[in-house]
């Protein structure tokens, strides 16, 4: 999802005095399309930005959200389970509850769209804390806390947070659902969030087989830097017609010199497709000085052990560290052969080192189902 198109929408919506809904996936239970975190914007005009389900729910949410929110923030719980007897009203065969916590935003409450504005604008680390269900009359549904940049925001003035819940808040390191008791004992549920700024991508090499690289990482909403020598090619008209809202930084010099101009930190990745061997042995050096996580070298690896080797006769001995930083060839295996199926690996690969996947096939994660018979056996296993 981009982000960026979410808020813009928001915003515009609200200059136009308009109401948005904003529904946020708290939780899931089971298997669904939308994982926690995932978002969509509602306007009064019917316009939307965003997913819960992979279209499935969409149609059913837009229609049930303004009544629910009309006295404030609102969960919704939408069942996808069913069986061989009886079927799901949404026929997904999803096999999860996916509850979506939707709340109004306007003029006067614009604290969840600010907060991803921050995040997606300033590169924040944002920690959220939501509560979806409360048995407590000391809290209600909507009541937010947000730590960003070392300071503390809530949704409404004077609201608290007990010690312990908060210390397994500012401790999580991922999307969690966290339950505990006010100081009379009721029950409290809450979803945590980290939310964190777009990806950056740094792309050497401003070629033709750059272009779907740089569109595929666009279209993701990463922040994307291309670097190319060649005049010709690097320069903005070839990239420009990618994306509209201003993410690709197109940038013509020498890519060593280039590389000491860039702010690169732990969440830069690195592409390198320049066909310069000669330049990438002085490029090199500079991006392993970097703290970039990836450093990806198109090309075959005896390209990477040449590389090596020069930088080896030039007093350079790469430490194990900065081995296992530099990746060639790049990109899951998937078979690519064109420059547009080569960059969706690429961008798949990015996507498993983030979430810290391998990329295998999902169909034979755990025990795969090879015999035609226990299909069967499976289709016709009923609820008790």
């Amino acid at each position: 999802m981009n982000t960026r198109h979410l808020i813009q929408l928001a915003r515009d919506a609200i200059e136009e005095e308009q109401s948005c809904v904003l529904c946020t996936v708290v939780r899931l239970d089971g298997s669904g399309y939308g994982r926690p975190g995932a978002r969509l914007l509602l306007t009064e005009s019917g316009q939307r930005c965003g997913f819960v389900s992979g279209g499935c729910l969409e149609k059913d949410l837009c229609r049930r959200v303004w009544s629910a929110t009309q006295s404030g923030p609102r969960l919704l719980a939408f069942d996808t389970r069913g069986n061989s007897v009886t079927a799901t009203r949404y026929n997904t065969g999803c096999e999860g509850v996916v509850y979506v916590l939707c709340q109004r935003v306007t003029a006067d409450d614009t604290i969840a769209i600010d907060v991803l504005d921050c995040v997606e604008e300033d590169g924040l680390i944002a920690r959220l804390l939501t509560i979806y269900r409360s048995n407590s009359a000391e809290y209600v549904v909507g009541d937010m806390w947000v730590e960003m940049a070392d300071q503390r925001f809530v949704s409404r003035p004077g609201l608290t947070i007990d010690s312990e819940c908060e210390r397994e808040w500012l401790g999580s390191h991922r999307n969690r659902v966290l339950v505990y008791r006010d100081r009379n004992g009721n029950e409290v549920e809450t979803a945590v969030e980290i939310l964190r700024p777009p990806r950056e991508l740094v792309v050497f090499g401003a070629g033709d087989d750059a272009i779907p690289l740089v569109r595929a990482a666009a279209q993701l909403g990463w922040r994307v830097t291309v670097i190319g020598k060649r005049a010709e090619l690097a320069h903005r008209d070839r990239f420009a017609n990618l994306v509209s809202d201003g993410r690709i930084d197109v940038r013509c010099n020498d890519p060593a010199e280039e590389c000491e101009r860039l702010s690169i930190h732990m969440r830069t990745d690195i592409v390198v497709m320049t066909h310069d061997f000669e330049g990438d042995v002085k490029l090199l050096p500079k991006l392993l000085d970097s703290q970039s996580r990836y450093i990806g070298l198109l090309g075959p690896k005896r390209r990477l052990a040449g590389l090596v080797q020069r930088l080896y006769e030039q007093g350079r001995v790469l430490s194990e560290t900065e081995i296992d930083r530099i990746r060639s060839p790049i990109g899951l295996d998937i078979g690519a052969v064109s420059p547009e199926e080569i960059s969706i690996s690429i961008v798949a690969e990015l996507i498993a080192i983030e979430s810290e996947r391998d990329g295998g096939i999902l169909h034979r994660r755990n025990q795969p189902l090879h015999e035609p018979a226990e299909l069967v056996r499976l289709a016709t296993v009923t609820s008790p």
